[in-house]
């Protein structure tokens, strides 16, 4: 009979049992041994004991009864479908940070025109976050390059930010098996206009899951979050020409938009409210504008639309699709290299991997 012990517990050995199964993983066995030290025992018979002598001072002894326990239990990992679904937020303005977690409009690095949309920015992101919520198998990308030469923050790394400052707006799922948001955000930091937010957010969706899912490495879905002014060029004109016309599902099916319109800008664009400034006015006639320029070049290849870019591109940002000739080639998309070093999809008679 033990009147008095302390237990020491010795991890020694460990191993994992899997299981044939697709969707979890059963681990672990675990074997340790516990050291009962012993002032008075009864020497145990069985042999998975072990009973040892310890010298004392004075002469004395007592012994230690080393007792090897087998442990099995089980421990079922669910393993998560491959995400299948693309938000994309298109990023209009830069936030620098500040106090008030861009909620002071002179935290953000804005056009004249867009005096008073920044609350219209954080709606935007917002939205994106709240999509995601919704599907565990989307990802979502902020969408924009450093278009400023007051920094080489980029919109997206701007929008990320701010996104994380407010904690995500409390929309990150709060149970444990959930991935959380910020395993599931990426940033495309190189888009010039608003075609390139769509096309490098899909380059950069493939290079992120196709190493892990090579089979699901284009997404069957999008989402678009912009300004519902907008909602004629990004999807009727930008995804029309970048899915292409051989896509085997219709827009409609593959694209979703979310718009949500700055204060006193109407759906199609038009400033609805007089006193608005002559600027944002200009502003809109150049959305109106650009709306028949993207019509009559879907890519953006000319130099109007290609020479905005170059003007944008303060910072010399890398504007290739792909950034080595391997990566080219294992996405299966054909493109070309224009002289300025921008690169841009060749129609063919194939359908684009994405739009398959």
């Amino acid at each position: 009979m033990i009147k008095s012990f302390g237990l020491v517990f010795v991890l020694i050995e460990k191993g994992a049992l899997y299981t044939p199964l697709k969707k979890s993983i059963n681990v672990f066995y675990t074997r340790f041994l516990i050291t009962l030290p012993m002032s008075t025992a009864s020497a145990p018979s069985q042999k998975n004991h072990m009973i040892s002598p310890i010298s004392e001072k004075g002469g004395q002894s007592r012994q230690q009864v080393h007792i090897f326990l087998n442990l099995t239990f089980t421990i079922t990992i669910t393993m998560s479908p491959p995400p299948n679904h693309l938000i994309i937020v298109c990023g209009h303005a830069i936030w620098l940070g500040g106090p008030e977690n861009g909620w002071d409009e002179s935290e953000w690095l804005i056009e004249p025109y867009k005096k008073g949309e920044t609350p219209t920015f954080i709606a935007h992101i917002k939205a994106g976050l709240e999509e995601l919520a919704k599907d565990d198998r989307a990802v979502l990308m902020f969408s924009g390059g450093p278009t400023r030469p007051e920094t080489r923050l980029s919109e997206a790394q701007s929008y990320y930010n701010l996104a994380l400052a407010n904690s995500f707006f409390d929309l990150s799922p709060s149970s444990p098996s959930a991935a959380p948001f910020s395993d599931r955000i990426f940033l495309e930091g190189r888009a010039l206009d608003s075609y390139y937010n769509i096309l490098f957010s899909l380059t950069h969706y493939w290079r992120v899951v196709h190493p892990q899912h090579p089979q699901h490495a284009w997404p069957e879905r999008i989402t678009i979050v912009s300004h519902a002014f907008k909602q004629s060029r990004l999807v009727d004109g930008h995804c029309a020409a970048i899915f292409g016309s051989n896509s085997s599902l219709g827009l409609g099916e593959r694209v979703r938009f979310v718009g949500i319109n700055p204060p006193g800008v109407g759906g199609d664009g038009v400033v609805e409210r007089d006193k608005e400034s002559n600027e944002k006015k200009e502003a809109m006639q150049g959305v109106q504008l650009a709306l028949g320029q993207w019509a009559e070049d879907p890519h953006g290849v000319g130099e109007e639309l290609a020479g905005k870019r170059r003007a944008r591109n303060c910072w010399g940002v890398d504007q290739r699709l792909f950034l080595s000739e391997e990566e080219r080639r294992s996405s299966g998309v054909e493109t070309r290299l224009l002289e300025d070093g921008s690169e841009v999809l060749v129609d063919g008679e194939k359908p684009r991997p994405w739009a398959r």
